[in-house]
C-alpha cells in the first residue's frame, strides 16, 4: 500500500476510534483531490484483518470501477467483486464488494453477513425513507446485526437540508475533517485560482431532486450552441497560457458539442470521456492527456 499522509491516517484512526467506542456511524470529511480512495483502503483492510466483510457504495459506475480498481491497487490480494447492472457483473461472494446503489438497492439480503458499509459521496443520502439509498441501508442493518456505517464526503451538507449529521440521521458524528487551507498550504493541494466566468446561465429554474440539480434540466440550461460558443471562447482566452484544460459539462450531449466548437476553433485535439467510452479508448485519452499531448 502507498504510505499514506498524516490527514488519512488520522481520518482512519478517528473512524476505528468512534466505532470502537461509540455507538452510531460517522463521517469523514476530505476535499477533493485529498484521497479518499486510499483511506477507503485503510479502512477496509482493517476491516478484513479484524475478519469483517464490506460493501463500499457508489452512485455511478465510473466511480464503482475507479474505486474497484484502486482497492485491489492498494491492498495486496484483496478479493473485491463489483456489483452493477451497467458494468454488467454481479459478484456478491467476495470479502470486499464494491456496488452501485441502482443495482444493489433491493439486494442486500444476496450479500449475506456484512460487518461495514462505506458509503462514497455520502452527502447523496436523502433523509427521505424511500430512496435507494435509505431503502438498502435500513434492509442491510437490520440484516446485520451490529452493522456499522462510514460515509465519506467532501461536503457534509445536503442542499435544501443542511448537514447531513444529526442524531435522527444515517449520520450521527464528523469524525475527522481535513481543511482545505490547511492542505494547499503543506502542498497536499494545488493553490485554487477561483474566477467567476463573464458569461453566465441562469439557474433558477432548474429543479432540485435529492439535494443535486436535476442533470436533464441543468443540461437544457447550458446545452444551447451560442451559451456553449461563447463559454468555449471564454476558456480559449483565459487559458492560452495552460498546456491542459479539463473541461467538465453537464451531459454528454453537451460535452460533444464544446468538443466540436473548441477543436473547430483551436485545430488542437479534444478528447471525450463518458460512461460509454470503451476502456482502452478511455485510457488512451487520459494518458495523452497527462502527456500534454
Amino acid at each position: 500500500m502507498l504510505s499514506p499522509r498524516w490527514y488519512q491516517t488520522a481520518a482512519n484512526d478517528a473512524v476505528w476510534s468512534y466505532l470502537a467506542e461509540k455507538n452510531g456511524n460517522p463521517i469523514v470529511v476530505l476535499p477533493t483531490g485529498a484521497g479518499k480512495s486510499l483511506v477507503i483502503a485503510m479502512l477496509i483492510r482493517q476491516a478484513l484483518e479484524f475478519g469483517g466483510r464490506v460493501v463500499v457504495l457508489a452512485h455511478r459506475k465510473e466511480l464503482l470501477q475507479q474505486n474497484a480498481d484502486e482497492i485491489r491497487g492498494l491492498i495486496s490480494g484483496v478479493d473485491v467483486g463489483v456489483y452493477s447492472a451497467g458494468l454488467k457483473s454481479r459478484e456478491i461472494h467476495n470479502a470486499v464488494v464494491v456496488a452501485g446503489i441502482q443495482s444493489v438497492y433491493r439486494k442486500f439480503a444476496d450479500l449475506g453477513r456484512r460487518h461495514l458499509v462505506l458509503v462514497d459521496e455520502a452527502h447523496l443520502i436523502s433523509d427521505l425513507e424511500e430512496t435507494m439509498y435509505r431503502q438498502f441501508l435500513t434492509g442491510i442493518a437490520k440484516a446485520n446485526d451490529g452493522l456499522r456505517i462510514v460515509g465519506l464526503t467532501a461536503t457534509p451538507f445536503r442542499t435544501g437540508t443542511g448537514p447531513i449529521c444529526g442524531p435522527d440521521r444515517i449520520f450521527q458524528r464528523i469524525v475527522f475533517e481535513a481543511q482545505t487551507g490547511e492542505l494547499i498550504e503543506q502542498g497536499f493541494l494545488c493553490p485554487i485560482t477561483n474566477k467567476a466566468a463573464d458569461a453566465e446561465v441562469n439557474t433558477d429554474k432548474v429543479g432540485l431532486r435529492g439535494g443535486e440539480f436535476v442533470e436533464s434540466e441543468l443540461q437544457a440550461a447550458f446545452d444551447d450552441v451560442d451559451k456553449v460558443m461563447i463559454a468555449v471562447q471564454e476558456i480559449i482566452d483565459k487559458t492560452k497560457d495552460r498546456h491542459s484544460v479539463l473541461i467538465f459539462s453537464t451531459g454528454v450531449h453537451h460535452a460533444e458539442q464544446i468538443q466540436k466548437i473548441l477543436a473547430d476553433a483551436t485545430c488542437e485535439r479534444v478528447g471525450v470521456v463518458t460512461g460509454e467510452t470503451l476502456d482502452i479508448e478511455r485510457a488512451t485519452m487520459l494518458a495523452d492527456f497527462k502527456a500534454q499531448r
